[in-house]
C-alpha cells in the first residue's frame, strides 16, 4: 500500500484558502459538504481515540474508533485495538478498561494507522472528501498528526468539526460540554464508556442531536460557520459554528 502525497483522507492537497467567501478547490468543496440547510454536514467520520496518555510526543494510541455516517445515519465502522509498546499506565486502565494483556497480541500503529486511512479513504470517488467529527477532535487530530509524520511521513489532513465546539456554541448556559455531559443532556446515555467505537457512536449521536435542535429550535439566519486553520496542523482545518 502506499501512503505517499495522501492529502484530506486521501486525495492530493489543493490550495488553502480558508477564508470566508473565498473561491478554491477546498473551499468549494467544503461548500458541497455542508449541505444540510443548517450548514451541518450529512456525510461524515466520526472519530475518537483512546491513548497511554495526553502528549503525543511521549504517550501512544491503544484503540481507534469510527463510524462512516451517510445521510445522518451509520453505515461502516472501524474498531482496532494497538499495541502501544509500552506499559498503559493504571489510571488509564481504570479510565477505558484496556490493559496491557489486551493489547499485546495486536498490532502497532504502524500497521493499523495505513489501514485506517484506507478505510478512510475507501469511499472516496475523486470528488467530495468526508469531514471528520469528534469531541474535542483536535485531541485525537493531534496523535493522528504526530503519527501520520512518524510512520508515513505525510501529514494528517481532513476538515473536521467539533461536538465540544458546537454546544459551547449551542448551549452557554452550560458550564460543562464534555462528551458525558453532552450524552446525559440529551438523554442519549447514562455514561461514558471511555472506548473508541462507543465514544465515536456517541459522538454521532450527539452531532445529529444538535442539527435536529439547531434546525427546528433556532432562527437559522442567526447561525454560521467560518473555517479556520487548526492549530494541530497546517493541512487540517476546523469547521466552527458561530452565531451572527
Amino acid at each position: 500500500m502506499s501512503t505517499s502525497n495522501i492529502g484530506v483522507f486521501g486525495v492530493p492537497p489543493t490550495d488553502h484558502e480558508y477564508e470566508s467567501g473565498t473561491a478554491g478547490p477546498l473551499t468549494n468543496s467544503i461548500q458541497r459538504i455542508t449541505d444540510d440547510r443548517a450548514g451541518f454536514p450529512l456525510n461524515y467520520v466520526t472519530l475518537d481515540l483512546e491513548t497511554t496518555g495526553l502528549y503525543p510526543n511521549r504517550c501512544a494510541i491503544t484503540e481507534i474508533g469510527a463510524v462512516r455516517v451517510r445521510n445522518g445515519k451509520i453505515v461502516d465502522q472501524f474498531q482496532q485495538l494497538i499495541n502501544p509498546r509500552r506499559p498503559i499506565p493504571r489510571q488509564i486502565t481504570a479510565l477505558t478498561g484496556i490493559s496491557d494483556a489486551m493489547v499485546a497480541n495486536q498490532d502497532p500503529i504502524d500497521d493499523v494507522l495505513p489501514q485506517f486511512i484506507d478505510w478512510l479513504a475507501e469511499p472516496l470517488d475523486g470528488s467530495t472528501p468526508e469531514p471528520i467529527v469528534g469531541h474535542n477532535v483536535s485531541f485525537d487530530l493531534r496523535f493522528l498528526e504526530y503519527n501520520a509524520q512518524h510512520v508515513a511521513g505525510i501529514p494528517f489532513a481532513c476538515m473536521d468539526y467539533d461536538t465540544m465546539q458546537i454546544s459551547r456554541v449551542l448551549f452557554p448556559e452550560h458550564r460543562h460540554h464534555r462528551l458525558a455531559d453532552l450524552i446525559v443532556r440529551f438523554g442519549i446515555a447514562d455514561n461514558e464508556e471511555h472506548r473508541a467505537l462507543s465514544d465515536a457512536i456517541q459522538t454521532q449521536q450527539c452531532f445529529e442531536w444538535m442539527r435536529g435542535y439547531t434546525t427546528s429550535h433556532r432562527d437559522l439566519s442567526h447561525l454560521g460557520w467560518r473555517m479556520i486553520p487548526s492549530k494541530v496542523s497546517a493541512e487540517i482545518f476546523d469547521h466552527q459554528l458561530v452565531l451572527r
